[in-house]
């Protein structure tokens, strides 16, 4: 993944979560300006961080790096909910969704 994306990522779920970019930077030990630099791509982004801010922002690194990270947990939630289900039932399912 290129770090603008990963940047774009940081801001999708900071904006989610209403939490602006100056708080999210306190929250992680940073100097208020942080996020707001690193939003605008004038510094690097280190593992360390990455994984403070995924911290500060509840979001797992799962979550985070998901090809479709905008529905992960409505995804996620269809995978429990199928996984609970009996054989026959999983089957009558992807009969369904065949058609």
């Amino acid at each position: 993944m290129k770090s603008n994306e990963i940047v774009q990522r940081i801001s999708y779920y900071r904006s989610k979560f209403n939490i602006s970019a100056r708080e999210l930077s306190l929250m992680i030990g940073k100097n208020e300006g942080y996020i707001n630099k690193l939003e605008s791509n004038d510094f690097n982004l280190t593992i360390n961080t990455l994984l403070n801010i995924l911290d500060a922002l509840g979001v797992t690194a799962e979550e985070f790096f998901a090809d479709d990270y905008s529905l992960f947990n409505e995804n996620k939630y269809i995978l429990q909910l199928l996984n609970e289900l009996p054989p026959n039932k999983k089957a009558n399912i992807i009969e369904f969704l065949k058609k």
